[in-house]
């Protein structure tokens, strides 16, 4: 219960910072998507606003009590999409720009720290979304905070143990176009 509520926390985070990031950077954050390769071309500016804006909203909806199911159950289905086009694109063996963080200063491009990363992200989605949205916090906004902090953490140190059992090294994304 005390992970769950304090993976609203983590999920409000990296969705508004994501977001928003992407906002600032739409035609940046448009070529990352364009560079998938898993849509029209003249829809990939529509499809990375969408995103953009999908995300800043989501994290609207985590921060308030009453819409945290509706905020959950978005995440999980923003968190499956980008599994589901980092997987392809890994499949394919396209070295792209992931766009988790959109816009300038991405993180990585698609592959095993990444997607580690965007599933790990949608199991804290998955347990924020089974927690029931009526039930008092167990434990104070203090140690919420601190437990989200140390979960966001842990999201990104286990990606970072993948890149290096894994070898996998963040090579500048290469445009396919």
């Amino acid at each position: 219960m005390i992970f769950a509520s304090s993976g609203y926390l983590v999920l409000i985070a990296v969705l508004a910072f994501s977001g928003i990031g992407k906002l600032r950077h739409l035609s940046v954050f448009g070529g990352q998507v364009a560079d998938y390769r898993l849509i029209p071309d003249k829809l990939t500016r529509p499809a990375a606003a969408a995103v953009a804006l999908t995300e800043t909203g989501c994290a609207v909806l985590l921060a308030l009590p009453w819409t945290r199911r509706a905020g959950a159950i978005t995440a999980i289905a923003l968190f499956a999409l980008f599994l589901t086009a980092m997987s392809l694109a890994w499949a394919r063996g396209r070295r792209v720009a992931c766009g988790c963080f959109g816009g300038t200063g991405d993180l990585d491009t698609v592959g095993p720290p990444a997607v580690l990363r965007t599933a790990l992200l949608c199991a804290i989605a998955v347990g924020a979304l089974l927690t029931s949205a009526g039930s008092q916090p167990v434990a104070s906004l203090p140690v919420r905070y601190l437990l989200g902090f140390l979960m966001l953490i842990l999201v990104f140190l286990l990606a970072e143990t993948t890149r290096l059992l894994t070898g996998w090294r963040p090579e500048p994304a290469r445009s396919h176009r």
